[in-house]
């Protein structure tokens, strides 16, 4: 597993994060790896607009309707779903 040493954290940021850190029963360094780990999990810029992309082709596939969803809804709920 790879390494991180942090410089020149701020003093109170130091406190906030101890405080934090001791109401969630973890350490600063569980706290710290989380947020690294959580930020990871996050799409880039790129694989955002990458996305974006996708859901514009697919919704380009389907043609638009005037349709109320509502009613629509209400249709399959009555009859259930058909077999198409």
């Amino acid at each position: 597993m790879a390494q991180i040493l942090v410089r020149k954290i701020d003093d109170d940021a130091m406190e906030r994060l101890k405080m934090i850190a001791r109401d969630r029963k973890t350490s600063v360094e569980g706290l710290v790896r989380e947020a690294i780990e959580r930020e990871a999990e996050r799409r880039t810029a790129k694989e955002f607009r990458d996305a974006l992309i996708e859901i514009e082709k697919l919704r380009k596939l389907s043609p638009p309707s005037n349709e109320d969803s509502t009613v629509m809804i209400r249709k399959l709920r009555e009859d259930g779903p058909s077999d198409d």
